[in-house]
């Protein structure tokens, strides 16, 4: 796996806004498509990577924050549209 790329701060505010209120969010991934999941929380890890933990029907995932191209919440009222992350 490449280097991490760090994310624009305003980028993971919303993601943090997401986990939050525990959105659920469709995420467009660089490598893997489409996943749907529930925001649950990040994390920065020893190498200084930051994660989203998402909770999806049959699991709980980390998805590393540079291989997400945008995020959709999947709910009514919620406080952004699409936001394109990296």
């Amino acid at each position: 796996m490449q280097d991490y790329q760090r994310i624009a701060c305003d980028r993971y505010d919303v993601l943090e806004l997401a986990c939050i209120r525990r959105y659920p969010l469709l995420l467009e991934l660089k490598d893997e498509g489409r996943i749907h999941g529930r925001a649950v929380t990040t994390e920065t890890r020893a190498d200084k990577s930051e994660w989203l933990l998402i909770e999806t029907a049959t699991s709980h995932r980390a998805i590393r924050l540079d291989r997400i191209i945008a995020i959709t919440p999947d709910i009514e009222g919620a406080e952004f549209g699409r936001v394109l992350i990296g």
